[in-house]
């Protein structure tokens, strides 16, 4: 998987919205981050956490996939958080939930239960500030977000 890196300068008139865009759209390019363990299906967080220290520009804006046996990539959940704390934001939503976040733990673990593999896409906008205004875009022109509740 490539993420994009969008880099948006002050001098810059267009905001390249439709490239991020065309990017959470595309079914391809997904980084699928589960494994199989005996009979069920599982989220291997290292798999994240090395793809993103391998990144130039750390991502400030994901997307949450399913995917079931013969089926494209559903895109069910976008959502931002700054870079630096990336990283921690996604483990809310695959692996331990904090509890005063609405993270989506328990929609991932309801999925995996089904067999449904989880996947990841990530992008990254400067500058920061950026985020936000993409982040609600991208919630009112996606239809598939079914997990996104401020929709």
């Amino acid at each position: 998987m490539t993420p994009e890196n969008i880099n948006i300068t002050n001098d810059t008139l267009l905001l390249h919205y439709d490239k991020v865009l065309n990017y959470f759209n595309d079914k391809n390019n997904v980084l699928n981050v589960t494994i199989k363990k005996e009979k069920s299906l599982e989220i291997d967080f290292h798999i994240i956490k090395d793809f993103i220290d391998k990144m130039t520009n750390k991502p400030n804006i994901y997307g949450i996939l399913t995917k079931t046996n013969g089926s494209d990539w559903n895109l069910r959940y976008i959502g931002q958080r700054k870079a630096k704390d990336i990283t921690e934001r996604l483990k809310h939503h695959l692996i331990k939930k904090h509890q005063k976040t609405g993270a989506q733990l328990d929609k991932v673990k309801n999925e995996l239960e089904l067999n449904v593999q989880i996947g990841i896409k990530l992008t990254s906008v400067l500058p920061d500030q950026l985020r936000h205004y993409y982040e609600e875009k991208l919630l009112q022109d996606i239809k598939t977000l079914d997990w996104n509740i401020q929709k």
